[in-house]
């Protein structure tokens, strides 16, 4: 008879954490079997009381008098396994909606972990990812024959159905790879030490499959981007956003949207709990509100989130689960995964690095300081005694422009707006800035700047006018067969990847891809502003 198993591992530093988690959830101790190598308690749900149905009172009506008010009852059940000679080697195998309950006790990404190390590339059947670009956030791909290495730039595997490379080993079925891992055994589970052993085993061998994920940050570290963030919360600096699906282990679990939603907080050795209704949205107004309101948080771990549905019950989240906020600290570029501080891995970064490679990029000429503030002066003067020109601009965009038209046969296009129809009917027409140079089918965005917000500011401001014109919502007549962007910048670089700014590449990675997708050629040049 197959059993289905789905395993974790769970740190032993936060194992009496668990224990005290377990029983306050309602999950009561039953027995405890010893193997030679493992003792396995298990523990259930065994005074369940059952959620109160919401539409008890709605079609009340309905029911014959004799029929006494239901409740959903969901029994659920966790077998602990640890190993008898190491009591730091720990598993735990969740029944019914127990892993809700596991997350912050468990080694995250330990399944993904083993999976780089046991899995058959090819065989993978389902694949789901984060994405940290462009309008895609999560995104859940089947497969018929999967590519092996075909992952996309900006892409962080988090969930994984394939089978192992030996069969022999783990035999010839489809395993699930997340958090925890799901797979499917002939064996009851006093005989589960045989895959626990080679759990142990196959998570000292090397990678076999290079995949892109993320990896946990240290604790120092995380207690600084915590700080961080709450500063941001402070200053509606922060996006507050309910996933569409998480992962539970393997599980992934669809839409909290029919849910509705309470904000509470608790501060250290008080018994007093602070909190808030919040109906069934959260918006980063309320939690700063409710922020202003408790001057004294000083932790946005002691914030968290009650997850209310009549159907379902009602379970807690830290605050930090259901927040989108990337943050670019000390040359590193960090995520929020689950209410844990990530950042990327090599591979991550190699898939990146390769795709921008994949950009032709070209060195122009520099733009000399003196010469601008020459032509400035010049300029500037002429304007005063009357002289007519055909604009009055005179910042070093415009002037490196007019260089570029005078020297070499481009069009100006800066500042030169279209114009595209209101949203409201009678309203006057937006105003849009195309882009700073054309010829020969390509369009160029020019921005002369070290800032890199300034600089991701002209690379979103290049796709919105590609869109423009592709879509024809612009009157645009020329052939366009490329889009460019010129950077001049102050520092010395070789290639684009020499800036150290991954929110900076991510966006170059982003408007590369929607350049090929509109059937354009995508190029970037660089220039050096010497003063």
């Amino acid at each position: 008879m197959s059993n289905t198993y789905n395993i974790y591992k769970v740190k032993y530093s936060k194992f009496d954490q668990l224990k005290e988690k377990l029983i306050s959830v309602g999950l009561k101790e039953q027995k405890t079997n010893r193997t030679e190598k493992y003792s396995m308690t298990f523990y259930f749900s065994e005074n369940t009381q059952g959620n109160k149905i919401w539409w008890w009172d709605t079609y009340r009506e309905f029911f014959n008098d004799n029929v006494p008010e239901p409740r959903n009852i969901f029994q659920y059940g966790i077998l602990i396994c640890q190993n008898n000679a190491n009591q730091e080697k720990l598993y735990a195998i969740s029944l019914g909606k127990s892993h809700f309950y596991l997350s912050k006790f468990i080694q995250p990404d330990f399944g993904i972990d083993l999976a780089t190390r046991i899995a058959e590339e090819r065989t993978m059947l389902l694949k789901k990812s984060r994405y940290f670009f462009g309008t895609k956030r999560q995104d859940i791909s089947s497969y018929q024959n999967f590519q092996p290495g075909n992952y996309e730039p900006g892409e962080s595997v988090d969930h994984l159905k394939l089978k192992a490379s030996e069969k022999e080993v783990w035999g010839n079925r489809n395993i699930i790879f997340a958090d925890s891992i799901q797979m499917d055994v002939d064996k009851k589970p006093n005989y589960l030490v045989d895959i626990l052993d080679r759990i142990d085993a196959s998570i000292a061998q090397k990678e076999v499959i290079n995949l892109p994920k993320l990896e946990p940050v240290k604790d120092d570290l995380a207690k600084e981007l915590d700080r961080i963030l709450l500063d941001s919360i402070k200053d509606m600096n922060v996006n507050v956003k309910i996933e569409e699906f998480y992962v539970y282990g393997v599980a992934i679990c669809f839409s909290f949207h029919d849910y509705s939603y309470r904000l509470s907080y608790k501060k250290s050795n008080a018994e007093k709990l602070y909190s808030k209704d919040i109906n069934n949205q959260i918006l980063a107004s309320d939690i700063m509100e409710f922020i202003s309101q408790h001057q004294d948080i000083d932790d946005v771990n002691s914030i968290r989130i009650q997850f209310r549905n009549d159907d379902a019950g009602r379970f807690t989240k830290s605050l930090k689960e259901v927040i989108d906020f990337p943050v670019d600290y000390d040359g590193y570029h960090y995520f929020l995964k689950n209410g844990e501080w990530y950042k990327f891995n090599q591979t991550f970064m190699d898939y990146l690095k390769k795709s921008l490679d994949s950009i032709e990029t070209n060195h122009r000429e520099d733009l000399n300081e003196p010469d601008y503030l020459a032509w400035k002066d010049d300029k500037e003067n002429k304007i005063a005694a009357g002289e007519q020109f055909e604009n009055k601009l005179t910042y070093r965009e415009a002037y490196f422009n007019e260089k570029q038209c005078n020297d070499y046969g481009y069009d100006i296009l800066d500042r030169k707006l279209s114009y595209i129809p209101a949203v409201e009917k009678g309203k006057p027409k937006y105003r849009v800035e195309m882009a700073d140079l054309f010829r020969d089918g390509e369009i160029i965005s020019v921005k002369i700047s070290e800032e890199t917000h300034q600089l991701i500011y002209n690379i979103e401001q290049s796709k919105d006018a590609i869109q423009l014109i592709k879509k024809r919502a612009v009157d645009f007549n020329e052939k366009l067969t490329t889009a460019s962007l010129w950077f001049i910048l102050e520092r010395d670089i070789g290639k684009i990847t020499d800036i150290n700014s991954i929110q900076f590449l991510m966006a170059i990675e982003s408007w590369q891809k929607l350049v090929r997708n509109f059937g354009l050629e995508p190029k970037i040049y660089i220039s050096k502003h010497r003063k």
